[in-house]
């Protein structure tokens, strides 16, 4: 592998910006090139990161000088741009969600397989060091076994305001919606902190769904064989990004878990009188908008010669589309193009 890996960005939107922005950060990073269907915005956009413009993916994805393609653009178009540059002999990290349903997210992993190139989720939460320590102070044991979950990721939107059904969050035929966009981040906890092949027990999900025939909030409880118990809610209305894991001896609340910089630990000093308490917090503060943890890891398994992540592997990647499947069956809710 180059001393310097080339990133071709595929889709040019906010997060592809953000994306890039982080790039920097990484001193053996750097754009290569960024394909838009539309060449201007391709040039304004190498004007601000470096690298080759195109006017097309396909140019893009041929360009011999880009080694991975982080693939941005909306979450229905993920497999055909995926497929895309792996057919093209391309190592790809796609944004999240992988994939809109299990069976894409198979096609896209045997793909990748059968062209020998990194594919990996783009599961942005997944690489922060708060979430490292927070995981691996749970391994430790110091508190004990995981009793329950609770997880909320809510963007905001203000429900009294009409929706834009043109708005990507609220269009059904650019897969919009809470559960894929939002609710990922929750569901991924679980697979996180209870295994990427663990399936759960059961699966209770309530939706609520707007005018423009998307989710627009979703409750989901779910039980594993262990007895654990995990409990979510996901929405496009509400403000609300935060993870409890309660444990035998105590809880750890991760605030803005999608991209977090604090882990507060709290519990009992003394197990048999509750005045007794305490609470630790650690701060884990990183520049810009964090993708560089993701893109590291990235160029990390490029290096290890690597065709699947060890951190979201395709066990996971298939495990949260399965999730997302059941919960979507439950509403009787599928897209236009499924």
């Amino acid at each position: 592998m180059k001393e310097t890996i080339g990133w071709g960005i595929l889709g040019l939107g906010r997060i592809a910006n953000d994306f890039a922005t982080s790039l920097r950060e990484l001193p053996d990073a750097r754009v290569a090139a960024a394909g838009s269907r539309d060449i201007e915005k391709s040039r304004k956009f190498c004007e601000l990161y470096g690298g080759k413009p195109y006017g097309s993916y396909e140019e893009m994805a041929n360009d011999p000088d880009v080694d991975i393609i982080y693939v941005a653009t909306p979450h229905n178009y993920h497999e055909e741009h995926v497929l895309l540059c792996v057919n093209a002999g391309k190592n790809v990290l796609c944004e999240k969600p992988f994939a809109i349903n299990a069976a894409q997210a198979q096609r896209m992993y045997d793909a990748a397989r059968e062209k020998n190139v990194l594919l990996m989720d783009g599961l942005w939460s997944r690489y922060f060091p708060a979430w490292e320590f927070a995981t691996d102070y749970i391994k430790k044991g110091e508190m004990g076994k995981i009793l329950a979950i609770n997880s909320a990721t809510c963007w905001g939107f203000d429900a009294r305001v009409n929706r834009d059904p043109k708005g990507r969050l609220f269009d059904i035929n650019l897969a919009g919606g809470a559960l894929l966009d939002a609710g990922v981040y929750s569901l991924a906890v679980s697979t996180l902190l209870l295994g990427d092949d663990v399936y759960p027990k059961t699966i209770n999900a309530f939706s609520q769904m707007g005018k423009s025939g998307v989710d627009e909030m979703d409750l989901i409880s779910m039980q594993y064989d262990s007895g654990v118990l995990f409990t979510m809610i996901c929405g496009l209305p509400g403000n609300l990004h935060e993870t409890h894991i309660l444990l035998e001896g105590g809880t750890i609340t991760i605030p803005e878990h999608r991209k977090p910089e604090t882990v507060i630990i709290s519990g009992r000093q003394r197990a048999d009188d509750w005045r007794y308490s305490m609470s630790r917090s650690y701060h884990f503060p990183y520049p810009t908008e964090g993708f560089q943890y993701e893109a590291a890891h990235a160029h990390d398994c490029l290096r290890k010669g690597l065709k699947t992540s060890p951190r979201v592997t395709p066990k996971e990647s298939l495990i949260l589309m399965r999730i997302c499947d059941e919960v979507r069956r439950q509403a009787s809710f599928t897209y236009p193009f499924e």
